[in-house]
């Protein structure tokens, strides 16, 4: 699917319009998840669905539920709360620590609580988490009495169940297809297939993303095929965190377009970027540096150039299972002034469950040299049914 010549420069504005208004919008909105950190160290981040007197479940972004031993929870918080686990040998207690959204210490009280139903609505409690103490001694005893001492054998030490909480996963990634075809006086069949992955650890973030595009036209008449597109593109980009929100990179960026008699474009660029917005459901974040393009189209034609690279990225959760996100990266070429080129992209994404999702984008190319009999702008819209992993 293209639209050639309807839509021009306009374009260019659009999308850094809606990623200003998107922002905006979503900061005068903002609400927060709860947080579990354990006495690991380690944190899930999430809303918490259910409340029992072993553990705690919280559902993931992705939709994933985990469920956390109270054994292994330090402190949970939410908004304005910190809500501290108190461990001893008789009574599991809550220390609620609340403040002002400016974290003013004068504004500070502590509460010692027994009850865990201050804190979530009572719609999500399973059974009280914390038992008076008479009737947890009551039980206590009763389970002393019943216990026996009983050999276990070295295999059978292996099947006891481990509490400890297992790492948490750092990788994510789908993949998506679309299919539309027409039938009349002529008769067209477009494909795409495309796909993402991403580890976010600790210290470095790791990205791929990969698109390709086909379409077919077929003439009744003379029952002649034309391929009207042939297209593959994909991205490898690895980054480095200096500190939670500056980090430097390294993108790798290829095209093949046989439409366009382009063999392949290869854009390679280093640069340093910074995370402004890191929110739980709002990330905006925007980097720079050089860039080297090498181009090779049929006939044996070829270019290259240095240039400066500007991208800018926004990832906003609209809803738990709806992502909204955007893109715009500009190549200027140092050499010449009139040698750039704009990628955009707008695309929203929703997850029916936690494997099963839909997808809608809007891809913009805009390259203001183009090849000779190539025009200027190239905008895709494509629609997808995919499969998270």
């Amino acid at each position: 699917m293209r639209i050639g010549k309807i839509i021009r420069k306009r374009r260019l504005s659009i999308t850094s319009t809606l990623v200003v208004f998107f922002s905006w919008l979503c900061l005068e909105n903002n609400t927060f998840s709860d947080e579990i950190k354990t006495l690991e160290d380690a944190v899930i981040a999430g809303e918490v669905v259910e409340v029992t007197d072993a553990y705690l479940s919280v559902k993931q972004e992705q939709g994933q539920i985990s469920s956390i031993p109270w054994s292994t929870i330090g402190f949970i918080s939410r908004d304005k709360e910190v809500v501290i686990v108190n461990h001893d040998e008789k009574q599991m207690k809550f220390s609620i620590l609340t403040t002002t959204p400016q974290l003013s210490a004068k504004d500070m009280h502590l509460t010692v609580t027994d009850k865990i139903t201050d804190i979530y609505p009572q719609a999500k409690i399973v059974s009280p988490v914390v038992q008076p103490e008479a009737e947890q001694a009551k039980r206590v005893a009763q389970a002393e009495q019943q216990t026996k001492p009983v050999a276990i054998a070295p295999e059978a030490k292996a099947a006891v169940p481990d509490t400890a909480l297992a790492p948490q996963k750092t990788w994510k990634g789908h993949v998506d297809a679309g299919i539309n075809m027409k039938d009349g006086n002529t008769e067209s069949t477009t494909t795409h297939v495309k796909g993402g992955y991403a580890n976010e650890r600790k210290r470095d973030n790791i990205y791929f993303d990969a698109l390709a595009l086909y379409e077919t036209i077929t003439e009744k008449d003379s029952d002649e095929d034309t391929e009207t597109v042939n297209e593959q593109r994909a991205t490898g980009k690895y980054e480095y965190k200096h500190s939670p929100r500056l980090y430097s990179f390294f993108n790798q960026y290829f095209e093949h377009d046989e439409i366009e008699q382009l063999n392949y474009r290869s854009i390679s660029s280093p640069g340093a970027g910074y995370r402004f917005i890191d929110g739980e459901r709002l990330k905006y974040r925007a980097e720079a540096g050089p860039a080297y393009t090498l181009e090779k189209f049929h006939g044996g034609i070829s270019d290259d150039y240095l240039g400066v690279r500007v991208g800018q990225y926004l990832d906003w959760l609209l809803l738990i299972d709806t992502k909204f996100y955007a893109k715009n990266e500009y190549i200027q070429s140092v050499e010449d002034t009139d040698d750039w080129r704009l990628d955009s992209g707008l695309g929203v994404r929703h997850n029916l469950t936690k494997s099963i999702a839909l997808s809608a984008e809007l891809l913009n190319q805009y390259d203001n040299t183009p090849p000779e009999g190539n025009q200027k702008d190239d905008t895709i819209i494509i629609g997808s049914v995919g499969y998270n992993f």
